[in-house]
């Protein structure tokens, strides 16, 4: 069996995200999650994440990620739509059957659908 290597950490605010980012170099690549997302890309054999070795994945509350970047000062006074902030910005439960999701839910079913794909592009 694998072990799925992932660490959590706090940020005070979404650019802090990636300005306190860990890693020399920063994130190679950042994938926001959200029922507004893509939902196509569970579809077909097509979707290849691209190659990484830092990948950084941003679940929101609840209500999602877009009322964090509504409420964030600076982002919103620059009118920025909240998928821009990522590289990839997917809906990882399409289908979810009610109108909202745990973020504790969102991160297994996220990640499990997630994990043929990371595998594939991570760095081991």
């Amino acid at each position: 069996g694998l072990h799925w290597g992932f660490s959590v950490r706090l940020a005070k605010d979404l650019p802090s995200v990636w300005s306190e980012c860990p890693f020399g170099g920063g994130y190679d690549l950042s994938l926001g999650t959200s029922d507004k997302g893509d939902s196509d890309w569970l579809q077909g054999e097509g979707f290849r994440l691209p190659a990484f070795k830092h990948l950084l994945i941003v679940f929101g509350g609840v209500e999602g990620l877009e009322p964090v970047v509504e409420a964030h000062p600076e982002l919103a006074a620059h009118g920025i739509e909240t998928s821009a902030l990522f590289d990839l910005y997917l809906n990882l439960c399409p289908g979810q059957g009610s109108r909202t999701i745990r973020t504790e839910e969102a991160l297994l079913v996220g990640l499990a659908a997630l994990q043929p794909h990371t595998r594939r592009a991570g760095a081991s």
